[in-house]
């Protein structure tokens, strides 16, 4: 009896050997091309907005609908502006600044600078195009000001008012003067009928700072001559950077965010520039869209423990790198296979700790209730897999496909 229990014992170290060292070979896919990479860690102070953090373990997962397909990657926003902006001092708008237009009833903004306490009517308005001089009644189809914007629920500096050009004004250039102009003045120019868009969008929603960030601009039905880009961070700071035009007229710009500026919570602001012609008329564009900047303060370490704690229980310990103190945020999305054989999204989990620096881990759980409830099973896929940073809302590592559980 005691060989036969000398025995089963054992067996059963060894198979508590084997599970251990089955859950130790477990690693995460190589990354693929498009997937965000943290490549060197930045030791980092936590600073006030992660000491304010909390600091309890917390954790959560529901079922997913099979039945609807989730996006392989983030899709790319694009932003579409039919509008610019000009600054304008005083002389100029005494004397008369030109502003391009390829539509009618283009709507034009002006605002004093912050400097400025000169407010400007309709009556100090006049109005130049090909179809004559107007002045600022005649050449407006409306009229808001400061009071109405403010009402409609504009956050607009005092002294702002808003014209719509009246269809007599025409289209092309249109020159704005201001006799009464005094200081310095924002113009912004906005068209709403015009059929050239200037077409911003970044290759990704966010980038670990010190890597390269592609950004690309288009001008719809009109010939691209000249684009400029700013790269603002939430500080203030700004770096200015050239696009390079390709065959088809487009423009890329490869940026590089300074990653000295990558310090806190918030978007960093892409602007760009754009200047063509449609129709032998000038087009003038400007576009601005956001992106978010991470600081590399953790990564993955690319282990993955399978701590199955439950018979259906999918429970993944994944293992992280951390070389500056946060609370740092884990999530993903687990794909079953169905009857026909085929993957789908089964549910999803999501975790968040406060972690030290040094060797750490995160844990998702899939409970077997929601499993059960997709009617998926084993092979299992880890998709969507994102490390974040909780005290700058950043995301600092995401792969598309993570680990494949058989």
């Amino acid at each position: 009896m005691s060989n036969l229990k000398t025995a089963a014992l054992a067996a059963s170290l060894l198979l508590a050997l084997a599970g251990l060292a089955q859950a130790a070979e477990l690693r995460l896919a190589a990354a693929a091309a498009d997937d965000q990479v943290v490549t060197r860690l930045v030791a980092a102070d936590p600073g006030a907005a992660a000491a304010a953090l909390e600091r309890q373990p917390l954790s959560a997962a529901w079922a997913l609908d099979p039945q609807q397909p989730l996006a392989a990657r983030p899709e790319v926003f694009v932003q579409e502006s039919r509008e610019y902006w000009l600054d304008a001092s005083e002389a100029e708008l005494q004397r008369g600044v030109s502003l391009p237009t390829t539509a009618a009833a283009a709507l034009i903004r002006i605002s004093p600078h912050s400097n400025n306490s000169t407010k400007l009517g309709i009556d100090d308005l006049v109005v130049r195009s090909a179809a004559g001089e107007f002045d600022g009644r005649a050449a407006s189809q409306s009229l808001a000001d400061t009071a109405a914007l403010r009402a409609a629920g504009m956050d607009v500096s005092e002294g702002t008012v808003i014209v719509k050009l009246a269809p007599a004004v025409g289209q092309g250039r249109i020159e704005l003067a201001a006799p009464a102009a005094r200081g310095n003045y924002l113009i912004h120019v906005f068209e709403p009928a015009s059929k050239n868009v200037l077409k911003l969008g970044a290759a990704r929603d966010s980038v670990v700072a010190g890597d390269s960030l592609r950004i690309s601009a288009k001008l719809d039905s009109a010939r691209g001559e000249s684009a400029k880009g700013l790269l603002t961070a939430p500080d203030g700071h700004s770096q200015a950077f050239e696009f390079r035009q390709l065959r088809d007229g487009s423009w890329q710009a490869d940026v590089v965010p300074d990653a000295a500026h990558a310090n806190g919570p918030g978007l960093w602001e892409i602007h760009a520039f754009a200047s063509g012609s449609s129709d032998g008329a000038r087009v003038l564009r400007d576009a601005k869209t956001a992106v978010a900047v991470a600081r590399p303060t953790a990564r993955f370490s690319g282990a993955v423990e399978n701590l199955m704690s439950a018979r259906g229980t999918v429970e993944l310990g994944v293992g992280i790198e951390v070389a500056g103190a946060s609370r740092y945020q884990l999530s993903g999305v687990l794909y079953g296979t169905g009857k026909d054989g085929l993957r789908r999204p089964a549910a999803y989990a999501q975790s968040a700790a406060w972690l030290e620096a040094g060797a750490q881990r995160l844990v998702l759980k899939y409970d077997a209730q929601s499993l059960a409830a997709a009617g998926l099973s084993a092979p299992y896929e880890l998709r969507d897999l994102r490390l974040g940073n909780q005290a700058d809302q950043t995301t600092l590592e995401r792969r598309a496909v993570a680990l494949e559980l058989r």
